[in-house]
């Protein structure tokens, strides 16, 4: 079977087809969208793996039946496709299978959502064109594999369209692997929380499943270094945490900035996936993101996890259990006083070896981009033989 993948999100996927499988694997990446995590990879050199190339232009997207990366992607028996992948797909002649990241699912078919997060006019046109080509294009696609959390069960009834079944982000547990010694400790409890900053409550953001409720923490982390929790914060700068100042300002109100170390990457691109994972590495907690009752998880919980840290967020509690009816290791919290309780807990070396063994199983067992390239192609062969 020859297998096109296409989209920024699937070089672990991609990368796990090529080393677990004997089947021919080929990434397609569009060089304005190229993270940098994945810019010194050395198998984005490799052109029998993967080809970086300008393949989302507007005349692509305009015309996307003579666009280059439609005859590319036709030269194979099946497609894989993210963000805007679809658009593409729907013109191959062959089958292909949609698995959303967030916004080519939640806002990029629908504009109107999106309209306050963009300039008036030709940004307006633009987001009109897309959100019709990919309507369309995931209308036509032969499955779409996402958990069925509130925000992308929303949308899908928004198309007329339905989830096929959920599929797990594969991670690079190599890469992101506990560190080969353990923290000292007596020192000071590392709290890694990289996520952005995004707590304004809006209904946007519920719905859309960007809130991140890091003020949840924030004010958690605080209580719990008034119980006597020796506790240093760690959190990332980036132009995209539009509450970022909010958090510095509550931080100071709270009276722990000084228990905070902000890291700024030194570039709009962000860190690479290395220097994340030596991040994670030298933390003793990793806190992902508060969504509510209706969160959802991403890279954060997965690669701390995956480095065998403890992980704290909150999740919705019956999508997880329906994915995961053996459990998970996350821990679950709610509100400040969990925070607090939690990280009370967490501060005991013993309790964090064993939720970290077990993040770090679970990973192995539901994450690792081998395991998840395994069930990936069983299920494209058996939406080629149909």
């Amino acid at each position: 079977m020859r297998i096109a993948l296409f989209g920024p999100f699937m070089f672990d996927l991609a990368a796990g087809l090529r080393g677990k499988t004997d089947h021919e694997v080929h990434l397609f990446l569009d060089e304005s969208t190229l993270p940098v995590s994945l810019v010194h990879e050395p198998l984005i050199a490799d052109p029998a793996f993967a080809t970086v190339g300008r393949w989302a232009t507007r005349p692509a997207i305009l015309f996307p039946r003579q666009a280059a990366i439609t005859r590319e992607l036709a030269a194979y028996d099946i497609s894989v496709v993210t963000e805007l992948g679809p658009v593409f797909g729907k013109h191959t002649g062959h089958q292909y299978v949609f698995v959303p990241t967030g916004w080519d699912l939640i806002n990029g078919p629908f504009p109107l959502r999106t309209a306050r997060l963009r300039p008036r006019g030709r940004g307006d046109l633009s987001a009109l064109l897309v959100a019709r080509r990919l309507r369309s294009g995931i209308r036509g696609a032969a499955a779409i594999w996402a958990a069925p959390f509130r925000p992308f069960m929303d949308a899908s009834r928004r198309l007329g369209v339905s989830l096929t079944a959920s599929f797990a982000q594969p991670i690079n547990t190599d890469l992101f692997s506990p560190p080969r010694k353990h923290n000292v400790a007596d020192g000071p409890l590392t709290i890694f929380h990289p996520t952005r900053m995004l707590f304004d409550r809006s209904r946007w953001t519920l719905s859309s499943g960007q809130l991140k409720g890091n003020d949840v923490f924030l004010r958690g982390f605080a209580d719990a270094i008034e119980r006597g929790v020796d506790a240093r914060l760690v959190l990332i700068e980036r132009e995209s945490s539009v509450d970022q100042e909010a958090g510095r300002s509550l931080l100071s109100d709270l009276g722990v900035s000084d228990r905070v170390t902000w890291l700024n990457a030194g570039t709009p691109a962000g860190f690479s996936w290395r220097e994340l994972a030596e991040l994670y590495q030298s933390a003793d907690v990793v806190v992902d993101e508060f969504g509510g009752r209706t969160g959802w998880f991403g890279l954060v919980a997965l690669e701390g996890a995956a480095c065998g840290k403890p992980v704290m967020n909150q999740l919705d509690a019956a999508v997880m259990n329906a994915l995961y009816p053996d459990g998970h290791p996350f821990v679950q919290v709610s509100d400040d006083c969990e925070v607090s309780d939690a990280l009370v807990r967490l501060s005991d070396p013993q309790v964090r070896d064993v939720i970290g063994e077990a993040s770090r199983d679970w990973i192995m067992h539901h994450h690792d981009r081998g395991v998840v390239a395994t069930e990936c192609v069983k299920r494209l062969k058996m939406i080629v033989s149909e």
